[in-house]
């Protein structure tokens, strides 16, 4: 029996909120001032009432050699008694024209590479990633390097030799955001109207490809500053003083003024860490699908581990489901117990036929065939769905348990509005007007993340992409507060970056009315990251349950370990075969006498093959399987 556990907490009064831009912290703030600061002492470094740089303190008396930073010079002084404060300020000013410079040209090149690989495509764009392919593969360091050697290290041999180098890392963003959005239906139509590849392009790629472009434009602005003081500190510096030439010339002096190393390195560091700062932020800032911001939710995080089954909200108990089939009668639930507690998450994973969509197709009744039988017990929040009346299943359903399913096509009525479908779902269950189920229809379009919902609530499901239907059936399943969401895969059909946002604004979401959540999913790194809890299923029964890190860490089934040991891991050599899990799932018609693995198990015996095995515990997890515990944890 799975039991998901924390403790009870009451269901707080909802309230609305629409998604928001990202609020920046601290940090950012902090970075953006000193990215100004930093610009502003480089450009008005000859106006400030600074000492001169180039002043030796041993001839004028007002610095002494090796002079430890304090009030007379506030970062000390070098070996001639020159003020390294002085020196820092000037030597901005070279870190920062190279930057801009390498930035904006290689930026611009490689934004414009970048959309018409990803545009034109074919050929042209085998050609062009080919070559940034292959400038990926030579080593940057290795070119400075030799030019170094040839022409010597100057800002005007510098810049485009680094422009060049950042114009594949550029190329390679835009070209995939633009093969995204070369397929949107507002291009196909711009091409429709007669308009000129180049007009496409200027007009209705580049306003989209620039955004990414800008916020990758932040780090390479750190990249650069980092790399010219890595060639200064190997002796192939500008002439300019730099705050790399600094750090090379403190370097041998680190023990007897370690100042004169460690303050300069210091700026650079806080210089480029503030750049990578800002650019996260401004990442975040235009994502043109702002999502309420929400925490993620993590298996292993501060959550009890002990509580009763009778306090859960959903709790199911040896719940058997069948139908009849030309083939015989298939149990596709079989003996299923499980406990889903209030504010907690659990995920259940298994092969397609395993049971898991049947699992919560049982909890509210909703089959695409006829025929069909349960048994047992599913009780939510004290009613027993399967003996409760049909007018008390029906009050439960959509306002008690919301569902989110899997192909929103599918459950968006497509001569329908989304409008009409959202204020529908709250008028069959409250007592409210059309108009403020209007309102409220767009206020949970704002919730969801979609935006500009008061022109979207009037928009038929076709005029929407496959991540705002996934949204608007996550608004319609929460019309009405419910307690409990069920999640039939809500993120299969969708790119790795929307599925993200959707898993993002579902934890959000479970936090800000305190659900319980059932996520069916294929995706063991999904249950990994969002959920408490996972329940595994296996030939319609559950052969391995409890909280997730527990079970990933030390799988008992070897069902459970072989789902983890085919699913891809990064730390692996490149090419390297994932192991496949041979055989095909038992029949749920007539299923073995003994474990519904044993037939594709290495381990099993003849015991295995003959009698069911008992549930065991160890633990918090709980397992079926006579030889447990012999895989590789994960």
């Amino acid at each position: 029996m799975a039991t998901v556990e924390t403790n009870a907490a009451p269901i707080p009064e909802a309230k609305s909120f629409a998604p928001e831009r990202p609020k920046m912290g601290v940090v950012f703030w902090t970075s953006v001032s000193w990215i100004l600061l930093v610009i502003a002492a480089a450009v008005l470094a000859d106006l400030l009432p600074l000492r001169d740089p180039d002043a030796l303190g041993i001839r004028t008396g007002e610095i002494q050699r090796f002079e430890s930073p304090g009030v007379n010079a506030w970062f000390g002084g070098d070996g001639q008694g020159r003020d390294l404060f002085a020196q820092i300020v000037h030597g901005a000013r070279p870190a920062m024209v190279l930057s801009a410079a390498v930035t904006l040209i290689g930026g611009s090149l490689g934004v414009l590479i970048g959309v018409v690989a990803g545009y034109v495509r074919g050929r042209t764009d085998a050609v062009i990633m080919g070559i940034a392919e292959i400038m990926f593969a030579f080593p940057a360091i290795v070119l400075l390097f030799a030019v170094g050697a040839i022409w010597g290290i100057t800002m005007a041999i510098l810049i485009p030799v680094m422009a060049v180098l950042a114009v594949p890392s550029y190329a390679r963003i835009v070209r995939g955001v633009t093969i995204a959005v070369a397929e949107r239906d507002f291009v196909d139509a711009a091409r429709a109207m007669g308009a000129s590849q180049s007009r496409v392009v200027i007009k209705e790629l580049l306003p989209l490809v620039a955004l990414p472009a800008i916020a990758f434009g932040f780090l390479g602005f750190g990249l650069v500053i980092a790399t010219e003081g890595a060639l200064a500190f190997l002796g192939l510096g500008l002439e300019q003083r730099t705050w790399g030439s600094l750090i090379a010339g403190g370097q041998g002096l680190i023990r007897e003024a370690p100042h004169l190393a460690l303050i300069p390195a210091t700026a650079m560091f806080l210089t480029i860490m503030a750049f990578n700062y800002v650019g996260d932020g401004v990442r975040e800032l235009i994502d043109p699908r702002p999502i309420v911001v929400g925490r993620k939710r993590r298996a292993d995080g501060p959550r009890p581990t002990t509580a009763s089954a009778s306090d859960a909200l959903l709790s199911i108990r040896d719940l058997r489901t069948s139908f009849p089939t030309p083939g015989g009668v298939v149990t596709a639930v079989d003996g299923v117990s499980l406990d889903v507690r209030t504010g907690r998450t659990l995920g259940v994973v298994g092969e397609s036929g395993s049971g898991k969509t049947m699992l919560l197709r049982s909890i509210t009744g909703a089959f695409p065939v006829v025929g069909v039988q349960r048994e047992g017990r599913v009780v939510v929040d004290g009613t027993d769905l399967l003996s409760a009346s049909p007018a008390s299943r029906s009050a439960m359903l959509g306002n008690e348990i919301g569902v989110i399913s899997q192909n929103p096509l599918s459950a968006l009525n497509p001569v329908r509005t989304v409008g009409s479908q959202l204020v529908e779902v709250m008028r069959v269950h409250r007592a409210i007007s059309k108009a403020a189920a209007r309102a409220r229809a767009i206020e949970l379009l704002e919730q969801v993340g979609i935006p500009r919902p008061g022109r979207r609530v009037d928009m038929y499901p076709h005029q929407l992409s496959g991540g705002m239907q996934q949204r608007v059936t996550i608004a319609i399943a929460l019309a009405n507060e419910p307690r409990l969401l069920l999640a039939d895969e809500p993120t299969t059909a969708l790119d790795v970056t929307i599925q993200d946002q959707i898993l993002r604004l579902l934890a959000s979401l479970g936090d800000e009315y305190n659900m319980a959540v059932v996520l069916v999913t294929h995706d063991l790194s999904v249950v990994r990251g969002w959920a408490d809890d996972v329940a595994v299923m296996y030939g319609g029964q559950i052969v391995e349950s409890g909280p997730t890190s527990a079970v990933f860490g030390d799988p008992q089934h070897r069902y459970t370990q072989a789902l983890l040991e085919s699913t891809p891991r990064l730390d692996l050599p490149i090419h390297s075969r994932l192991a496949a899990i041979e055989g095909q799932p038992p029949s749920l018609v007539a299923p073995p006498a003994g474990c519904r693995f044993a037939d594709r198990c290495a381990g099993a015996d003849e015991r295995c093959r003959s009698e069911v095995p008992v549930l065991e515990r160890l633990g918090s997890v709980e397992f079926r399987c006579w030889h447990p515990g012999q895989g590789e944890a994960r």
